[in-house]
């Protein structure tokens, strides 16, 4: 379960409504056929074994992991469903991300990196040279008439921009966070012209050179255009002493919107960032229906099998970087119970339905090879789909399933199931849970998810086979394999009939979820310049203003925007019942609206 949907997701997740279509006839109460907790457990296991490099990408572990989970298809008795007559998918994208340059110096003296300053992976690449020239928090808001960047000329500038957000009652609310992100300021930055950034740490809570950006080296990542680097509170005050301050005064300064002169300082440096590329593979089985009426359709049972690889990005526990993390419940729990439901459909009568049982790659990157894996399918192929992430640790609060509002009488087919089982089932809506089948409802495909939870191993290397509960998957996949019966055999056409709510978490206290929009984000389109929309909900502005799947946003409230994290502080940074104008790249049209910005549900 990718840490990045925690991050952005609750600035944009509301998806298209439609009218649920009349319910044709209750599905089936059948119990589903049984699941081995035993031999799930063996795959898991497997799965998390340390030999297998925590599945990162690029790495052979996860190849390793594709191949074994295609032999347990094939074992199962699964013919192979790749379009290719394989049971695999295979395609090209950004594995792994370096530093292959970084130099930085103050006047004569070289700075050390990861001591002194860090770069930041967004970074452009490039040489710069020249007076550092400071630009207090690098905030710019018509509305409280605050910017730190009149009367500056930054054009081919190096500005030293504080972390954070000034310490007034104006800045003290959400728009106020929004306004103190990095992706804001760099996108006000661009705009002038400047060559390099170096964000300063304003105060010992506010350094973040200690504490990264868990998903700063996810390979995937938007080149900001700017080249960016972070300081260290020490470096930041060996440039105040340049200018006889010490850093508290530069501080003060910025809360008083002065832009002292940094005595001279000089700054000059290098950054050059690697993508590296590699071939990764969705992993697909098929079992064909049994009804010739009805094979045709597709009930998709999906979940994925990367995982962090040894904490590179998305770690819990940053200081673990270079320690394997085995990703047992996240997700060799997922992906076992894959080979677990297959042997226990393909050992019995065939269901009326196709059942396609995918393991997906690059979730933990942006669900990049859920969102592949749509983009493939014909119109009305996939009938529904169900995900599973993080199913091996049952406890008491037994199973939480999210996106039962996407079709009618999905909740009273899955409570009803897990009556049956004994099982204590709560439901979420909609895309709360950053996961698979995100992608299935951007598509407009009914989808659910089952999982049993988040703990303190989530994303870290304590993430173990030793705590997976056999008995506990057993009895959640009684539950999946009876609602997956019922959904391959019912004779009711689904129609997408839900909406997800605003936010993956609940407001804060900073003011709430925000101004909202109605769009949906395309994550794992980080090869895009802009803000991809992969859906947007009926009779939301977004709809209201004209915008379409597919448009990619390149310029928002006056704005450019060159990535989804600047697409997020930018609207953030609005309030309910503004108009803005947006313009988005339509294949080769560049096309420009306005939409007035609603409130968060």
């Amino acid at each position: 379960m990718p840490r990045l949907l925690l991050s952005l997701a609750p600035l944009f997740v509301s998806l298209a409504c439609a009218a649920p279509a009349p319910s044709a006839a209750p599905f089936a109460a059948r119990a589903g056929p049984a699941v081995d907790g035993g031999a799930w457990l063996e795959d898991a296991r497997w799965l998390a074994d340390p030999t297998r490099e925590g599945r990162g990408l690029g790495t052979p572990g996860l190849t390793a992991s594709a191949q074994h989970l295609a032999a347990r298809f094939a074992e199962a008795g699964l013919e192979p469903g790749a379009a290719d007559g394989s049971f695999f998918q295979t395609f090209r994208m950004p594995v792994a991300i370096e530093i292959a340059e970084a130099r930085l110096a103050l006047g004569a003296e070289s700075l050390v990196r990861d001591r002194d300053y860090r770069v930041l992976l967004g970074s452009e690449d490039g040489r710069f040279a020249g007076p550092l020239v400071f630009a207090g928090y690098g905030i710019e808001d018509a509305e409280t008439g605050w910017d730190d960047w009149a009367g500056l000329d930054a054009k081919d500038a190096v500005v030293l921009v504080l972390d954070g957000r000034p310490d007034q009652a104006a800045f003290a609310d959400r728009r106020g966070a929004a306004l103190g992100r990095r992706g804001a300021k760099l996108v006000a930055a661009r705009q002038r012209g400047a060559r390099a950034v170096l964000f300063a740490p304003g105060s010992e809570e506010a350094s973040e050179l200690a504490s990264a950006d868990p998903m700063g080296a996810i390979p995937t990542r938007t080149r900001s255009g700017v080249i960016t680097l972070a300081l260290s509170r020490d470096a930041v005050a060996r440039v105040a002493r340049h200018a006889g301050l010490e850093l508290d005064a530069l501080v003060r300064a910025a809360e008083r919107r002065f832009r002292p002169p940094l005595g001279g300082a000089r700054m000059a440096g290098a950054v050059r960032i690697v993508r590296h590329e590699g071939e990764v593979s969705n992993v697909i089985g098929r079992l064909p229906g049994g009804d010739p009426a009805l094979a045709h359709e597709q009930v998709v049972i999906g979940a994925h099998y990367d995982h962090l690889g040894r904490g590179e990005f998305g770690s819990m526990r940053p200081d673990s970087a270079g320690e394997i993390h085995p990703g047992a419940d996240d997700n060799a729990s997922g992906a076992a119970a894959l080979v677990a439901l297959a042997r226990a459909f393909a050992a019995g009568p065939r269901p009326a339905r196709t059942l396609l049982f995918v393991a997906f790659t690059a979730e933990e990157a942006g669900l990049i090879g859920s969102t592949k894996f749509v983009e493939t399918l014909a119109p009305d192929e996939v009938h529904s789909m169900i995900n599973l992430d993080m199913v091996g640790r049952l406890g008491e609060n037994g199973v939480t399933v999210f996106g039962a509002e996407t079709a009618e009488d999905f909740a009273a087919l899955v409570r009803r199931s897990a009556e049956r089982r004994g099982l204590a089932v709560a439901f979420e809506d909609g895309l709360h849970g950053p996961s698979d089948h995100a992608s299935f409802h951007a598509a407009r495909i009914p989808a659910l998810f089952f999982t049993t939870g988040a703990h303190d191993a989530y994303h870290t290397p304590d993430d173990r086979s030793d705590k997976l509960n056999a008995d506990g998957a057993a009895r959640v996949l009684g539950l999946v394999s009876d609602v997956t019966l019922a959904l391959a055999n019912t004779k009711r056409e689904l129609a997408f009939a839900g909406a997800a709510t605003a936010s993956h978490a609940p407001p804060s206290a900073e003011g709430g979820y925000g101004p909202y929009l109605g769009t949906v984000p395309a994550f794992g389109a980080a090869e895009v310049r802009g803000a991809k929309v992969a859906a947007v909900r009926a009779g939301s502005p977004a709809e209201r203003a004209g915008l379409l799947a597919g448009d990619v946003i390149v310029e928002f409230a006056g704005r450019p925007v060159a990535s989804l994290e600047e697409f997020a502080s930018l609207l953030f940074a609005q309030r309910e019942g503004t108009s803005v104008r947006i313009v988005v790249q339509r294949g080769e049209e560049r096309i420009a609206t306005d939409a007035v910005l609603g409130r968060r549900r």
